[in-house]
């Protein structure tokens, strides 16, 4: 009978209720909730001007520099330009435009640099900007994005804002509801339920203490009435056990009648899904608990410092050029712009009015095309 007892036990209880409960999970094919959006797709690269406009600005120094060779053969020599009786001469125009566009260009493409490079420090060179502040950055960033961007108190809203407590409380109940009505789910629990308990009254202490309260309990039950206390006796008597022996018996016979109460474990089984409707806010407080104890666990701040840390200089330099490499090139490119204009500038002084004419007008424009 041991030996049969012993193989009873040990076939059920090669799975736990968790593998119990992922084995039927899998079988009923619950999935988990998904936000019903799509997948963020990777942002296109935005460009700091429509194409048009960059692909000018990048045959700019290219014009300029051209302009300065030609320079050294033709400058508008002897040339003079009347405007309302105002002789402005000509002459080196071409020489001046085109070097301060080319010093505009370079002074603007040699900044750019000097934030990368030298990546690693050198004794008269030193080091780019952003590998010698990596750590201040690190720091400022990491402190930025748990304030302003991954902190505890907004993953919470989101959660409860985008659904997903909802979602995941009705995956709950669904998948519970889906569990309770398969019956190898109800036998698997039920087999379980009988390895439990057999293992609990095995245990010398545990059974020793059942019987012990047991049998107080019904000594005390019977102590003042003589007909239920003699009752007792004769039985006892007629059995030719005491009572201690009948209740070693009993809770020794408990898992082997415990099949004979499947239909009420069925039964409460299968009312768990409606309890769990009616009870859904005690799921919905369960999720944002778990929720908060492991927001509570992340340092936020520290992980993406240490990742920003332990980034080398030339992956940094390749994530920030990633994301700011178009705006980077319009800055370079835009130096030839301005470093013509300022070329204008040096060589008549007066065309500053001539160009803050033009620069009012760029501007009225570009406001009231933005209005529209």
């Amino acid at each position: 009978m041991s030996s049969g007892k012993q193989n009873d036990s040990d076939k059920p209880a090669e799975l736990s209720l968790a593998d119990i409960i992922r084995k039927h999970r899998k079988t009923s094919g619950s999935k988990t909730p998904s936000s019903g959006e799509e997948s963020p797709q990777q942002p296109p690269k935005s460009s700091a001007l429509p194409s048009a406009g960059m692909l000018m600005l990048r045959i700019w120094p290219w014009i300029l520099l051209a302009g300065f060779a030609f320079s050294f053969f033709w400058d508008f020599s002897g040339q003079q330009l009347n405007l309302f009786g105002y002789v402005v001469s000509l002459e080196g125009l071409l020489r001046i435009v085109s070097i301060s566009g080319l010093i505009g260009f370079t002074t603007n493409w040699l900044a750019i640099q000097m934030l990368f490079y030298p990546q690693k420090r050198r004794p008269i060179l030193g080091q780019g900007l952003i590998p010698a502040q990596k750590e201040k950055i690190a720091d400022r960033l990491s402190a930025a994005v748990e304030r302003e961007l991954i902190n505890p108190d907004i993953i919470k809203k989101e959660f409860i804002e985008k659904g997903i407590l909802k979602r995941y409380t009705d995956a709950v109940i669904t998948d519970f509801r889906q569990l309770t009505s398969d019956p190898g789910f109800k036998k698997d629990v039920n087999r379980l339920l009988g390895v439990y308990v057999r293992r609990i009254l095995e245990d010398p202490a545990v059974n020793s203490q059942i019987i012990s309260q047991t049998e107080k309990a019904i000594l005390e039950n019977v102590k003042d009435s003589p007909v239920e206390r003699n009752a007792l006796k004769l039985y006892l008597l007629m059995k030719g056990k005491t009572l201690n022996d009948m209740l070693h018996e009993a809770v020794a016979a408990f898992p082997e009648h415990l099949g004979q109460a499947q239909e009420p474990i069925d039964q409460f089984i299968a009312s768990l899904p409606a309890r769990l409707r009616k009870d859904r806010s005690y799921i919905e407080t369960l999720f944002i608990t778990l929720l908060n104890t492991i927001l509570d666990q992340i340092q936020i701040r520290r992980i993406v410092q240490e990742s920003i840390s332990r980034y080398d200089e030339e992956k940094l330099e390749r994530i920030i050029r990633d994301t700011t490499d178009d705006h980077l090139k319009y800055i370079q490119y835009l130096g030839a712009v301005i470093g013509t204009v300022g070329g204008l500038i040096i060589w008549n002084p007066a065309s500053l009015l001539l160009l803050i004419f033009t620069a009012s007008a760029l501007f009225l424009t570009d406001l009231i095309l933005q209005r529209k």
